[in-house]
């Protein structure tokens, strides 16, 4: 009975000393989501893994040109991947929440595709490596579907573009968003400081100073200036030289974030000083 009892009370140890992991251990094994110093990187980059997909993806007999799904894996100390989930995305229908699904054999390639990549680039946590949780939601299709649905979305908004101007409609008041400068107004100002060129024919005479030169342009719907006009000049001479300064520097500026309306981009009509010093 004695030796029963021994036998017994040793294989209960065992058993707790296998099922209660250290603190050390526990948090070895910890699966992030954040709060880590760097997230994982695949070559190099975030997202990374989007572009890997579409250039390795062989779209199965069948399959549409493109499908919506929502993958999600942990990257592994080493660089691999493991837990990989795939599944389709959910919609709001009359019967409630229900899951789009993802073909069986799209899941598959996919599934192929995640498994065979090589090592991505860690996470760390306090100098060391730790396991990460990635989900990323995206469109599967490959480079060729891609490259025509890209081309396809950029002559329908060159489309856009064109018919807007021949439209004549520009907007000069109260919209829902006014365009701006990348950056915003202080960006606006600084990049003018930069960029502007004080006319030589006016420091060769002595003109010194400041000098304001108002200018209107359009804000077309895709950020391009257009119709630049001096409204007002405040320069006492070479009034023709700084107008042309000022018209030479709006023509030279990056792309605006143009005006919105009722949800659309709209044309508007900017009014902008160049102050010269």
């Amino acid at each position: 009975m004695k030796t029963l009892v021994f036998r017994l009370t040793g294989l209960l140890v065992i058993f707790m000393m296998c099922a209660i992991q250290s603190p050390v251990q526990a948090q070895d094994d910890m699966i992030y989501t954040s709060n880590v110093d760097k997230s994982p990187l695949f070559n190099g980059k975030k997202g990374g893994v989007v572009d890997y997909i579409i250039d390795h993806y062989r779209r199965p007999a069948g399959a549409p040109e493109k499908v919506e799904m929502d993958i999600a894996f942990v990257v592994e100390k080493n660089g691999k991947l493991s837990n990989i989930e795939i599944k389709g995305l959910e919609r709001i229908t009359s019967k409630g929440v229900e899951e789009r699904p993802v073909p069986p054999s799209v899941k598959k390639e996919v599934m192929r595709i995640l498994t065979t990549m090589p090592a991505w680039t860690p996470a760390t946590k306090n100098g060391k490596a730790v396991r990460y949780k990635e989900e990323t939601i995206m469109s599967v299709m490959d480079r060729e579907t891609k490259v025509k649905k890209a081309r396809e979305g950029a002559e329908k908004w060159d489309k856009k573009v064109r018919e807007s101007k021949a439209s004549g409609k520009v907007y000069d008041g109260i919209v829902d968003t006014r365009p701006f400068f990348p950056g915003g107004d202080a960006a606006l100002i600084s990049w003018i400081k930069t960029n502007i060129k004080y006319p030589a024919k006016a420091k060769e005479k002595g003109v010194t100073g400041r000098v304001v030169v108002i200018v209107t342009f359009i804000i077309e719907i895709d950020g391009s200036l257009s119709d630049i006009k001096i409204s007002r000049n405040q320069a006492p001479e070479f009034k023709a030289e700084f107008e042309a300064e000022a018209i030479r520097l709006v023509k030279v500026m990056p792309a605006w974030n143009p005006a919105r309306n009722t949800g659309e981009v709209v044309r508007y009509r900017y009014t902008c000083p160049i102050v010269f010093n």
